[in-house]
């Protein structure tokens, strides 16, 4: 390392010390007990019973299983299995045996193909008043099993955005780091998978090196992540559906985080100017220099509007590393922390929460309308949890295992089961651009 090198390594442990840093992210047909009744359509659901029965859909049951999972493991619905009739349109369904039943929502769908792809089609049915919401849905998708599982995901985002809505994100994708070896002989292997786990991608493999801080960008169909090996930190940014990586700081320096906002312009940390590390906007040209901390600026990440982003600083000087966020119209910053250590801070894709690391291992998400923050566990050494797109769901990681907090409900998830090196995982988080609220109208 040259001489500026090693100081830089200096101020970066000193600064990692400080601050808390990561850089260490099937159908039987039943004849109906009595005319099947009118359905109609009605504009919305209630929301407070979410009680619901799905009918293994014609010709498609491995896509019904994959409903069932996503709804009674990631939403706040619990399923009536115990099925009185198997229709699989509303025009089949016997009304009065549901109501007798007493279960407030039906699910009925079935499936076909069309010129090689594959139609799914699909109701929910108010049980109460007969009435199908939204009227009748439709999902098409390639004829293959990896498309089919999507399709399946998508159509759960349906139900739950009919049910709640809120839009559902069991379609999307989640990413994370799994680690191996020994500290002198360590595997660093960047993982993408579907939200259950399956169908996973490594598309980055580092040896002898770490790959951390993956923060999600504000178009929610890509993130940013740092890599360590000999020499300098680098922070690459990913596709999460296509995979394709791209070198965001490609000069010798100290690159500390960066964020990817909604209109593709990128935030990041760097000392590439000498100094402290600071924050630059880089949207074509030269980059430029937003913050002058005399401490450094660190691990930034856009809001979702794009017209502010929240970083990490201990401009305050008492070695107490705190959230703070920048104005992109005024220059302003707001301090969003206070007390410990607290560092990693990112922003909810409704931009009305914030999640961030307190101390070294838990786990915080804070209401941004009311400063008040939770718990949410311990998710390990320098993480800061994941907030799933659409707002309702946690994920962190713990040791061999990606932890899904939702509605109450903890789910683990093992990579290890579908073909990933079983190893320690790091900073899972969670993307889905279809269920990304952001606004495409950033102030520069």
């Amino acid at each position: 390392m040259t001489q500026r090198s090693n100081a830089s390594a200096k101020l970066y442990i000193g600064t990692k010390l400080s601050l808390t840093l990561l850089l260490a992210v099937t159908a039987v047909g039943y004849a109906p007990l009595v005319q099947a009744a009118d359905i109609t359509i009605e504009k919305a659901a209630p929301r407070s019973n979410l009680q619901v029965a799905i009918v293994p859909f014609a010709g498609a049951e491995s896509i019904s299983g994959i409903i069932s999972n996503d709804l009674t493991n990631l939403g706040q619905f619990s399923l009536d299995n115990n099925l009185p009739e198997r229709p699989h349109s509303s025009g089949e369904v016997t009304l009065p045996v549901w109501q007798h039943k007493a279960v407030p929502y039906l699910v009925v769908g079935n499936t076909r193909t069309n010129r090689g792809d594959v139609e799914i089609n699909f109701e929910v049915i108010n049980v109460g008043t007969g009435e199908v919401i939204q009227g009748a849905q439709q999902v098409k998708t390639k004829n293959n099993p990896q498309a089919l599982r999507l399709a399946g995901h998508k159509v759960a985002d349906k139900i739950y955005e009919i049910l709640t809505g809120i839009k559902g994100d069991f379609s999307g994708k989640i990413a994370y780091v799994i680690e191996s070896g020994t500290p002198k002989n360590r595997v660093s292997r960047l993982v993408v998978s579907d939200v259950d786990g399956y169908n996973p991608q490594i598309i980055q493999t580092v040896n002898n090196g770490t790959i951390k801080a993956l923060t999600p960008s504000a178009n929610g169909r890509t993130f940013t992540y740092t890599v360590q090996q000999a020499g300098y930190p680098v922070v690459y940014s990913a596709d999460v559906m296509g995979g394709g990586v791209t070198n965001l700081t490609p000069f010798k320096a100290n690159n500390l985080g960066a964020s990817v906002g909604p209109d593709g312009s990128v935030i990041f940390s760097s000392d590439f100017e000498g100094g402290k590390p600071q924050i630059y906007l880089a949207s074509g040209g030269t980059p430029r220099r937003l913050t002058n901390d005399p401490v450094g600026a660190i691990f930034p990440s856009w809001a979702p509007d794009g017209r502010s982003f929240v970083f990490t600083s201990d401009r305050n000087g008492n070695n107490r590393g705190q959230v703070f966020r920048y104005n992109m119209g005024s220059g302003s910053v707001q301090q969003l922390t206070r007390g410990g250590l607290n560092s990693m801070g990112r922003i909810s894709n409704d931009g009305k929460k914030m999640s961030y690391l307190a101390g070294t291992n838990q786990g915080m998400v804070m209401d941004l309308a009311s400063g008040s923050a939770t718990g949410v566990n311990n998710v390990g050494l320098s993480e800061a949890p994941g907030i799933s797109p659409n707002g309702q769901h946690y994920i962190y990681s713990s040791r061999n295992v990606i932890t899904i907090v939702s509605n109450g409900k903890t789910v683990s998830i093992s990579p290890s089961q579908n073909g990933v090196p079983n190893g320690t995982i790091y900073g899972p988080i969670w993307l889905n651009p279809e269920a990304n609220n952001s606004q495409t109208n950033p102030v520069r």
